[in-house]
């Protein structure tokens, strides 16, 4: 992790445990685990303008992890490893732009996270229950 990087993951408490669980997916461990972080006034805001309703909770899956495990850092991307995983409550929380990318066969929207840090990160999300979204991928580019 970058110094900048460093600096912008101080702010949030629950990296450690994302980085942990992460940790245990490349590990092999197939414990199921879901961790809940916060949501900044602006994400809260800009949810609410997006999505036309108040969201309380954004959390992350073992299943998410491996999926982002599995799946990226191919096709141009750049791998993806544990530790980035620190990253995601500040692409969410801070990001430079957030925008509906569609709906899955539910209804439920689909949302895209940018953040440019050293390199463009980018997570996906969906509405999960009536308040709260979830994180189901992510994945880095050179800017």
């Amino acid at each position: 992790m970058t110094e900048k990087e460093t600096e912008y993951v101080k702010k949030y408490p629950e990296v450690r445990l994302i980085v942990a669980m992460a940790e245990s997916v490349w590990a092999g461990n197939i414990k199921s685990v879901k961790i809940d972080f916060s949501l900044s006034n602006e994400l809260k805001m800009k949810l609410s303008e997006l999505l036309g309703k108040k969201i309380n909770k954004i959390f992350i899956t073992d299943s998410d992890t491996r999926h982002i495990k599995k799946h990226h850092g191919q096709r141009g991307q750049i791998d993806i490893t544990p530790v980035d995983f620190a990253l995601i409550p500040v692409v969410m929380n801070e990001f430079d732009t957030v925008e509906i990318t569609g709906e899955d066969k539910m209804g439920n929207k689909k949302l895209l996270f940018t953040k440019k840090i050293e390199n463009i990160i980018y997570i996906g999300s969906i509405e999960r229950g009536n308040d709260q979204i979830g994180v189901i991928t992510m994945w880095k580019m050179k800017s």
